[in-house]
């Protein structure tokens, strides 16, 4: 066999093993220098950040102090157009308030206001309330002729704020007939189907005698023709409003459960009973609502002085072609109150315009809101409005209370402790209460006779059979004897455990049933006691007029 060559290989680890340690250390610097790099990277990220908002912060800055600049600016600007094309409308709102006043005071020369209304006149025009302060001036002064020449003119400028204004200067000279006449022409350019409530409270201003007695019916027929049109172009009119009063009375239903309780536990018609006979309880409380607001007090100098506020609105609000520069007068002014800030001036002034807009309904809908709003309205606002719309509420009352009359029962069905029984007046409680008891009773029985049944015998005759065989056994293996035996104890220890817990089972169910049939005779005796009461009430009710809701 040839000797075989092997060659022992030698190798120095001691340098590759310093190589690998030089390879760790490289790493581990790398990775220090890493994480380094990563710091200061997001240092750097931080410090840019912050830049940027500082940059940002600067740039709205400079961009608020630019718009702060430009309103300034624009502010100065539309005042001197306004003081340019409508200073002398100013001075005239101003001169006819003054001249207002200084005839309730009598402190101005006649010739001084006729003189001045005259220059106005001269200076404007176009707008309309210069000639109604020169017929003003010419009723002070007696000058019958100027002031019809005078109000002819206004007339022919701006008819219905002629008309409305005039209305409420007379009425504050009680110039009754004068009055009725411009509160007519007021009247009929308003649009039934688009009043607003400004319009509205004029007519409640009426309604309740601030302009004086209507003697010739002037506005009285405005007031009926606005409520045929909006019939007449209203097909659902009458429903619609059927079902608004309607659901106005259900505000006031009243809860039953409390006066019948066992009708609620008891009874599978409970819903019903309990609907109508909440709305036959709610009658006084709707009657006595509605007959409040009828009966309201009304303070006629609070009135009076709500139109006198009225008249002073109408004589210092802008006229049309001003109000372009007034709404840019109004931003510009804004921009400069928030700091040049255009966004917060702009919902600033649109959250004000909301505010400042009123609601524009047809007159029905408009008296409706009266009512129903739960903003605080005026007593006599609410009054004119039941007024008015007292037919549409009678009819949605009668649907209130008519619509559940029919699903009210004849008799009832009781459901006490899953027995079902029936009654009409409620005067067979006696049979009913019978007729629970025999088949509760039954229940009982049943379920005695399956308590009863036990294994107590079977143990005992097993107990016999083991004792048997345990005292032979004593005479053939003695140790198999005694257990035969033991086990033959047991079973009449089981027995009789099982016979005395048959026994304490079968008492409690019949004090059980026992309770359950006295509780369930008094449900039966309470809730036809009950529906007796509930049937009494609605006789009462249905055997006479329904009581007037509206006095």
């Amino acid at each position: 066999m040839a000797e075989s060559n092997v060659q022992v290989v030698h190798i120095d680890v001691t340098r590759l093993e310093h190589k690998i340690d030089q390879l760790t250390t490289t790493t581990q610097k790398l990775n220090t220098m890493i994480n380094d790099t990563n710091i200061k990277i997001e240092a750097t990220n931080h410090n840019i950040q912050v830049l940027t908002e500082k940059f940002l912060e600067m740039a709205n800055d400079q961009k608020r102090q630019a718009a702060l600049q430009q309103a300034s600016t624009e502010l100065v600007r539309v005042r001197q157009e306004l003081e340019q094309n409508y200073g002398n409308y100013k001075v005239i709102r101003e001169t006819m308030l003054g001249v207002l006043q200084a005839t309730d005071l009598a402190l101005v020369k006649k010739t001084t206001i006729s003189r001045v209304s005259e220059e106005l006149m001269l200076s404007t025009p176009t707008y309309w309330l210069a000639p109604c302060l020169v017929a003003v001036a010419a009723w002070i002064g007696n000058d019958r002729d100027l002031a019809q020449r005078a109000i002819a003119e206004a007339v022919k400028r701006d008819e219905e704020r002629t008309a409305i204004t005039m209305a409420l200067i007379c009425r504050r000279n009680n110039r009754v007939e004068t009055c009725y006449e411009w509160l007519s022409i007021y009247f009929s350019h308003q649009n039934a189907a688009n009043f607003s409530e400004g319009s509205f409270a004029y007519i409640d201003a009426y309604v309740n005698g601030v302009f004086g007695p209507d003697e010739k019916h002037m506005c009285d027929d405005y007031v009926m023709q606005w409520m045929n049109e909006i019939r007449g172009n209203s097909s659902n009119l009458e429903a619609s409003q059927e079902k608004l009063w309607k659901e106005y009375c259900s505000r006031f239903n009243s809860d039953i459960s409390r006066l019948y309780p066992d009708l609620g536990d008891t009874v599978t018609e409970y819903q019903n009973i309990d609907e109508y006979i909440g709305r036959i309880l709610a009658v006084d409380s709707i009657a006595e609502n509605l007959t409040g607001i009828n009966n309201a007090y009304i303070d006629q100098n609070r009135l009076k002085t709500k139109i006198d506020e009225s008249l002073i609105q109408l004589i210092s609000k802008y006229n049309e072609d001003e109000e372009p520069l007034r709404k840019e007068e109004a931003y510009h002014a804004t921009v400069k109150r928030f700091d040049g800030d255009k966004e917060k001036a702009e919902q600033y002034i649109i959250k004000k315009e909301q505010a400042r807009q009123q609601q524009t309904l047809n007159l029905v809908e408009q008296m409706s809101n009266v009512i129903l709003t739960e903003k605080d309205t005026s007593p006599s606002e609410r009054k004119t409005a039941v007024s008015f719309l007292s037919g549409y509420i009678r009819k949605g009352f009668h649907t209130y209370i008519s619509e559940k009359k029919e699903a009210f029962p004849n008799q009832i069905t009781l459901n006490v402790d899953g027995w079902t029984g029936t009654t009409e007046d409620g005067n067979n409680a006696e049979e009913l209460c019978r007729a629970f008891e025999t088949e509760l009773t039954q229940r009982r029985t049943q379920a005695l006779e399956k308590a009863s049944r036990s294994n107590e015998k079977a143990m005992m005759i097993g107990a016999i059979v083991l004792a048997v065989l345990g005292v032979l056994g004593l005479f053939a293996f003695a140790g198999l004897g005694i257990l035969l035996l033991a086990g033959a104890g047991f079973l009449v220890f089981c027995s009789f455990n099982a016979k005395k817990k048959t026994a304490e089972k079968l008492e409690a169910i019949e004090q059980d049933y026992t309770v359950r049939i006295a509780n369930g005779k008094a449900k039966i005796n309470q809730a036809t006691t009950q529906w007796k009461e509930a049937q009494n009430v609605v006789y009462q009710f249905e055997s006479k007029p329904v009581r007037e809701i509206i006095a």
